[in-house]
């Protein structure tokens, strides 16, 4: 073709220049000269246009058509491709491999074998070409340059192998070797088409806006396949960000009831709302009814719940000021109280709704005819101090309370008679269970705590059928081991001159004479006798009975129960060393010397068993060993036989002393562990501690730190220290003097 053959002008990109930059290279330029007219000859037979490339004359740009490679940039090594160079060694290699086929044509000629040579760049030089003649606009070109560099995404160099291997197809499917169809390298084809008709391919953004639109179709079909895990981590997260905010947010929740004017609190019970006061830092609920009134058809019946509202009051209840106690005889022989008495006290830390604490209900008299509560009365100042809930009921007592007879069984269906008192306890029990929770205590955790007659109703409490539905453990201290032998035919056969004494023959008259006649009509058989030596006369079997075995809460003797199977309620047993000990036995004589005590002891039943010699070696003869005896005798060996017969249940015995007459007297353990114990030695200070570590370790924990050490007595002194037995109770046993000569209530 001719030199005047010029191809047509068009705008150029930067890009285009620097492919015919790299067209123009020094090298290939030599070569073309030397072959100029070879590729003559050359063309006539392959139909090819030829190319004239004289030394000085410029290069004309070679023009891309479709198909062949579409990307800036293919053979110049820019920043992007230095700096991927390990990358893309097989690119570089690929460029090498066509210079060494020239190379390789090059000796084929000198062979005589004439290859069809191709015109190529140096794709390893970079050169800067202006072509004026184009008139490019540079700011257009910068301009389209900024347009692709924000549309590519990727490097070019992460984008360039899925191009080549394109082209790589295009150039097996025409068997050719090369970058693009030797037909695209000349100015003009041969069927005389004008060289715009050839279409120069513009570098445009098409390929990148395809691999874009290719990367957005692949995230779309991303979340398309996984859109049921992408759907649940979303709910998860929507879930845990409204817990967060949920949880952020402040809500004012009320757990403690409001103190009203600085001394009022209210709570709710099953019956309606109650109010108490605040007192020594504690609440106090006193007064609260739990039981039906025991009056007219109601006397020597069991006690009948509040199941119903109309048995309840209307509005609040007033809970300021405790009521009296229910009738009773005291040991000095008055009588005081009430028959409408079932309420209980109610002392409380604070009425809360949440961490609810243990709760002790105090069962507390010194016989079962009178002398309660005693020594059990609630402590404001203890309540807060050891963080439990005190409950005190009152309960029924002497003839109200146990009075077994005939014509009352066959009133009732299923026939019974007696243990009323006991059935109180029972119903404050399960007031308890119903109505603690709101005053802060826990109805999981009710140690249910007896002293002395009150310690011989917790006994008993402990063995009937299914207890642990009403209280969780119990304490009984300085109480009776003798329990009812009788059936309640015996015990109401026996009953019948009591009906002779007040003149009654049917149950309404029972129901309707006066309370105060009843008490009065009381035998002093049935009233409990101070604790002494037993009398030569003395016979066990003609003592009063009050409990009975009355087939409905007692069904069997409390002896075969826990001497046949475990308790089902944890039970700890306990005395004090001189808990016989009274004021009329010490005022009997103004000093107790050794003849007195001698004496004292001869004219009882130890003299006639031929026993005094012993027990004068064993016993200091004086008042304080002579307590100490009659102790052994009636209360604490007593206790010490029955425990022994009993399964892992603990008896503790405290021997620390105070007073004047330095005993261990029978409220010594209680007062301890109410806080009335006034300690004036490090001794007793030692011993307070120690008492109430024993005891409020039970309420807290169920259980003792000495029990499982398989001792069956604790001394309780400054310390506590486990012994194999106590005193001399193993004597007394082997000589049957107990249990049978053992205090009954």
């Amino acid at each position: 073709m001719s030199e005047n053959t010029e191809a047509p002008k068009e705008i150029k990109s930067e890009d285009k220049k620097k492919i015919e930059a790299e067209e123009m290279e020094q090298i290939l330029n030599a070569e073309n000269k030397a072959q100029d007219k070879k590729e003559d000859s050359l063309n006539s037979e392959e139909r090819k246009p030829k190319t004239d490339a004289k030394e000085g004359m410029e290069v004309k740009p070679k023009k891309i058509p479709i198909g062949g490679i579409q990307m800036p940039g293919f053979f110049t090594r820019s920043k992007s491709k230095e700096k991927c160079k390990d990358e893309n060694d097989q690119n570089e290699q690929e460029g090498i491999d066509l210079i060494e086929q020239t190379d390789k044509s090059k000796d084929g000629q000198r062979e005589g074998t004439l290859p069809r040579m191709i015109k190529l760049p140096n794709p390893f030089r970079k050169s800067k070409l202006v072509n004026e003649e184009e008139g490019v606009d540079e700011k257009a070109g910068a301009a389209e340059r900024k347009s692709i560099l924000d549309t590519i995404r990727l490097p070019l160099v992460s984008v360039f192998p899925r191009l080549k291997k394109e082209s790589d197809k295009n150039l097996e499917n025409q068997g050719q070797a090369g970058l693009a169809s030797m037909e695209t390298l000349d100015e003009k084809s041969t069927d005389d088409k004008s060289g715009e008709e050839l279409k120069s391919i513009p570098l445009e953004n098409k390929d990148v806006e395809k691999q874009v639109e290719e990367e957005s179709f692949n995230w779309r079909q991303f979340v398309k396949t996984y859109r049921y895990a992408i759907s649940g981590i979303l709910i998860f997260l929507l879930v845990l960000i409204i817990i967060t905010i949920t949880f952020s947010i402040e809500k004012e929740v009320i757990c403690e009831a409001p103190v009203k004017d600085g001394k009022y609190v209210e709570t709710v019970t099953s019956c309606g709302k109650v109010e108490g006061l605040v007192e020594d830092s504690a609440v106090a609920f006193r007064g609260i009814p739990y039981a039906r009134p025991p009056i007219d058809e109601l006397r020597f019946k069991y006690a009948k719940p509040l199941n119903d509202i109309k048995y309840c009051w209307n509005g609040t209840f007033y809970a300021h000021n405790a009521t009296d106690n229910c009738l009773q005889i005291h040991s000095n022989g008055s009588i005081s109280g009430v028959e409408d008495c079932l309420t209980l006290d109610v002392v409380t830390p604070y009425v809360r709704y949440d961490n609810p604490l243990p709760v002790i209900v105090l069962i507390g008299a010194e016989s079962l005819i009178g002398d309660s509560p005693s020594k059990m009365r609630p402590s404001a100042r203890y309540a807060r101090s050891k963080d439990v809930v005190f409950v005190r009921p009152n309960f029924r007592l002497g003839v109200f309370g146990f009075l077994a007879l005939d014509i009352l069984s066959q009133d009732e269906y299923p026939h019974h008679s007696g243990n009323y008192g006991l059935s109180d306890i029972l119903a404050a029990l399960m007031w308890v269970q119903l109505n603690i929770e709101y005053f802060g205590g826990d109805p999981k955790s009710v140690t249910l705590f007896g002293h002395r007659a009150g310690a011989t109703l917790v006994t008993a409490l402990s063995t009937i059928k299914n207890p642990q539905k009403y209280f969780t453990r119990a304490w009984a201290t300085s109480g009776s081991s003798i329990y009812p032998k009788k059936s309640r035919s015996e015990s109401e056969a026996e009953n019948r001159k009591f009906l002779e004494i007040i003149q009654c023959k049917d149950v309404e008259c029972l129901r309707n004479i006066d309370a105060v006649k009843l008490l009065n009509a009381v035998e002093d058989t049935w009233r409990k006798p101070q604790p002494d030596l037993p009398h030569p006369e003395e016979d066990p079997n003609k003592f009063h009975e009050w409990l009975v075995l009355d087939g409905n809460i007692l069904r069997e003797h409390p002896a075969t129960v826990w001497a046949n199977e475990d308790l089902k309620v944890q039970l700890i047993l306990g005395s004090t060393a001189h808990a016989a000990h009274s004021s009329k036995l010490l005022l009997r004589h103004k000093e107790w010397t050794e003849p007195l005590v001698k004496e004292h002891i001869n004219m009882s039943m130890l003299s006639t068993k031929n026993m005094t010699d012993e027990v004068f070696k064993m016993y200091p003869m004086n008042y304080k060993g002579l307590s100490t005896m009659i102790s052994d005798i009636r209360i604490v060996c007593p206790l010490f036989a029955i425990s022994s017969q009993m399964r892992r249940v603990p008896l503790y015995v405290v021997t620390q002393t105070r007073g004047e007459q330095n005993l261990a007297d029978i409220e010594s353990d209680v007062d301890a562990i109410l806080g009335r114990y006034e300690p004036k030695t490090p001794e007793q200070r030692r011993y307070v501690s120690a008492m109430q570590g024993l005891f409020y370790h039970f309420v807290w924990h169920g259980k003792i730190e000495q029990q499982n050490m398989g001792h069956e007595v604790l001394i309780v002194g400054q310390d506590v220290l486990p012994n194999s037995t106590y005193s001399q109770c193993a004597y007394w046993i082997n000589k049957n003097i107990v249990l049978t000569h053992a205090a009954l209530d």
